[in-house]
């Protein structure tokens, strides 16, 4: 018979997405001067989404166009490469609208910031603690995550913070996979999406 919970090994494929463009830019920007292609270069997607992520960055004020040069052989495939350095270096990568303007925090990241400040709550409550509106369904789920993974002791709805990993939220992560139950593991790679509430 075989045992109730299987334990497997699995790879995910996370995506960098504009928090890790702005990790390699800050690198990139330690040396000097850089392009969008070098920050492309090292992710695994398309320069498009990179050079999107670059001019919402030059549009908020966080960096400035030092040049521009063409690439390529005259004739084919000539394309502007933009030489940009950093006005503005938060340790966060910034959030921003298309017109440059920031993203406010979303509901999970308002939890939690109040679930790390009040280290002991009553979850019912945690939605108050909130600058803005937090539908206490979105608190409820969160909440129950968080305790199902360790970061939250306690039993509904009076928890308390056990382990405090930073000041970015965790996600709740969702992904599909194809799995092979005779050797017990993964097909391919798997690539995980953020839960919406």
């Amino acid at each position: 018979m075989r045992p109730l919970v299987d334990m497997i090994k699995l790879s995910l494929v996370v995506p960098r997405g504009e928090a890790g463009f702005w990790s390699i830019i800050l690198d990139l920007d330690k040396k000097g001067t850089w392009t969008g292609k070098q920050v492309a270069d090292r992710t695994n997607v398309s320069r498009n989404i990179v050079n999107d992520y670059l001019r919402r960055l030059s549009i908020g004020g966080f960096t400035e166009i030092v040049e521009q040069t063409t690439t390529g052989r005259m004739g084919r495939n000539v394309r502007p490469a933009i030489v940009y350095r950093l006005l503005k270096r938060p340790t966060r990568a910034p959030r921003l609208r298309r017109d440059g303007s920031l993203i406010a925090e979303t509901a999970k990241e308002q939890l939690w910031r109040a679930i790390r400040m009040a280290k002991e709550f009553n979850a019912l409550d945690l939605p108050q603690l909130c600058a803005s509106d937090v539908k206490p369904a979105t608190a409820k789920s969160y909440v129950y995550a968080l305790a199902a993974c360790g970061v939250l002791v306690g039993k509904w709805p009076n928890y308390r913070l056990r382990l405090n990993v930073g000041s970015a939220a965790p996600k709740i992560l969702t992904t599909r996979f194809v799995f092979d139950p005779n050797k017990n593991v993964v097909l391919g790679s798997s690539v995980a999406r953020e839960v919406q509430p």
